[in-house]
């Protein structure tokens, strides 16, 4: 499994290598220096959204990030696949797999009430989500806009119990998940969440099925169920045709394919996508989220995604538009056609005074 405490290690390690100090990091990554100081010492994790500058900045890969120590070469490709597994590992949690207890599904698969997040260093105090509110309900594909530092990526990284909130309830069917435990994460991670990244997350040396099958061999689902599970789903995301061919041997649009259901194999309440077409070219793009938006429409699946992509978002049948941290405001697709509510997209943009830019 990863170990937190050599991870942390390793950063320091390199920082000291760069000449740096915590504080000297924490303000190239536009954080404070206590976070850094958390993940040097082994007591907290870089948010997902961290993770690429953090390996820019110490001149590492992720793989080596996440293995806490520098890979040679010849040894890389063994060792990637390695650390991936372990992350997926983590990630997921080991414990048994169990069906879900509620015997009815609330109308909301998540509301968020009066959440708030502040950061605060020594010399400032910042609040990267202000009293934020909203409800999604059962089936429903979401997205999340604002411009670089409205507080999109800091709210998704909230729901994802990546990070806990200053204030405010944080409800996913029912639970609030502001109250679980940091040990208990992964648990509700692996029965509650799937997960969309902008990096495909997919073993090497495992073939497209083998790799959608991890998550469901990780939660010991029986044999005889997992192969008819997928094998129905892959005919449903087009990708039948590939199960036996190894990640390197397809497109990047056919990866992030398989990577979507990997996420939705294991039946989650909710599919948290952030930034999930941000590696793709414009036709792997467009196959990439008409099969999300299939996923929501066929299979019923309730998507939360965070895009600075207007064309993506318009895939999506409502939008939440956050700026400094608040909702700005929310438009609603309705019946209008997906060229009709990519220019009320853009419009509200507009208004906002553009901003078509990644956070931080």
């Amino acid at each position: 499994m990863m170990n937190q405490i050599k991870i942390g290690a390793f950063i320091s390690e390199r920082r000291k290598a760069k000449g740096w100090t915590q504080s000297q990091l924490a303000e190239k990554l536009e954080i404070t220096d206590k976070a850094v100081s958390k993940w040097e010492t082994g007591r907290s994790m870089p948010d997902l959204s961290l993770f690429m500058p953090l390996c820019t900045l110490l001149d590492v890969t992720l793989n080596e990030l996440f293995a806490g120590e520098c890979i040679a070469e010849e040894k890389l490709k063994e060792k990637a696949d390695e650390v991936l597994m372990d992350v997926i590992t983590n990630w997921l949690g080991h414990d048994k797999w169990e069906s879900k207890e509620s015997d009815t599904t609330p109308e909301n698969v998540l509301e968020v009430e009066n959440v708030s997040k502040l950061y605060e260093t020594e010399n400032n105090s910042v609040l990267a989500v202000n009293d934020v509110s909203f409800q999604i309900p059962h089936g429903s594909f979401v997205g999340i806009m604002g411009a670089s530092g409205s507080g999109k990526t800091t709210l998704l990284n909230l729901i994802a119990t990546i990070d806990k909130p200053t204030n405010g309830t944080i409800r996913i069917s029912g639970q609030n998940i502001v109250d679980i435990p940091d040990e208990a994460a992964a648990e509700f991670r692996r029965r509650h969440l799937g997960f969309v990244f902008q990096e495909y997350n997919l073993l090497e040396t495992l073939t497209i099925y083998e790799n959608i099958a991890l998550a469901l061999t990780i939660k010991e689902v029986s044999k005889e169920r997992i192969r008819p599970t997928i094998q129905s789903l892959s005919e449903k995301l087009d990708i039948s045709a590939i199960l036996d061919k190894f990640p390197y041997e397809v497109s990047g649009g056919q990866r992030q394919r398989c990577a979507c259901a990997r996420a939705i194999v294991v039946n989650p309440d909710i599919i948290l996508a952030d930034e999930p077409t941000g590696a793709l070219d414009s036709h792997s793009s467009q196959m990439l989220l008409s099969t999300m938006q299939s996923i929501n429409e066929q299979l019923g699946a309730t998507i939360l995604m965070v895009t600075h992509d207007a064309f993506s978002a318009s895939y999506a049948n409502r939008i939440l538009f956050l700026r400094d941290g608040v909702i700005f405001t929310e438009i609603l697709k309705g019946q209008d056609f997906r060229k009709v509510f990519f220019e009320k997209i853009l419009d509200v943009l507009t208004m906002m005074g553009g901003g078509q830019t990644d956070v931080c």
